[in-house]
């Protein structure tokens, strides 16, 4: 044994720190994982590694319904927007895990009380601004610039083969569509699948109307049958 135990344990003690360095603190701007831990109504708290705490606002993972968009254990990848000494490490969703989950995705400056919120699945309303060979570019209506710009490609219009979209769709003709996809500086939208949603609503409110009908038919039997006489 060495002659001042107080230096083993020194070098221990030295030893035991460079198998665990210190963790650093996230950097604004950096992308991580984050779990959920709990779901409060202004904030979503996540657990980050190395059991490091931060929070998500609510608004920023809520869908066109006002639902938050998260449940404890739902793993997140999110960007570190503010590292605060007091309130903590503040996340915001990427666009892909935001319309993943079905939440609002701010189309513009986020900090803009009127930015306007769009989710994956959502019909929306724009106006062609510029048409190419494979779709047109439309922006979306309260928008301005390229964030609020998507694409409605060709196989997504539904227009004969060989159709000229510059005719059929000028600069400025107003389009509903649906979102398809959203992600880190693209939005994709789609002719096809809003017009597959209006058939198929069209034919569950044709299916329920019969429904309906075969139900006071057979009340209107049974009522007749009552006011027969009895043999």
């Amino acid at each position: 044994m060495p002659e001042r135990p107080d230096e083993s344990f020194a070098a221990l003690f030295e030893e035991t720190g460079q198998a665990a360095p210190r963790k650093r603190n996230p950097r604004v701007g950096e992308t991580l994982e984050a779990v959920v831990v709990q779901v409060g109504r202004d904030a979503v708290f996540v657990e980050l590694d190395g059991r490091r705490q931060g929070f998500i606002e609510a608004i920023d993972l809520k869908g066109p319904d006002g639902a938050i968009k998260a449940v404890v254990g739902d793993t997140i990848r999110a960007r570190v927007v503010q590292v605060d000494p007091e309130q903590g490490v503040r996340l915001a969703p990427t666009v892909d895990a935001a319309a993943s989950m079905g939440a609002n995705v701010a189309l513009g400056p986020s900090h803009e009380p009127a930015a306007v919120t769009v989710a994956l699945g959502q019909v929306i309303s724009g106006a062609v601004e510029r048409v190419e060979s494979y779709g047109l570019f439309v922006q979306l209506e309260g928008t301005k610039g390229r964030a609020g710009r998507a694409l409605l490609p060709v196989a997504e219009i539904g227009a004969p083969r060989g159709a000229d979209l510059r005719k059929a769709f000028p600069i400025g003709t107003k389009i509903k569509a649906k979102v398809v996809e959203m992600g880190e500086g693209r939005m994709r939208l789609s002719l096809r699948a809003l017009k597959d949603d209006e058939e198929r609503a069209q034919f569950e409110g044709f299916r329920e109307q019969e429904k309906k009908a075969s139900v006071a038919h057979s009340f209107g039997t049974l009522g007749d049958l009552r006011k027969r006489p009895a043999k």
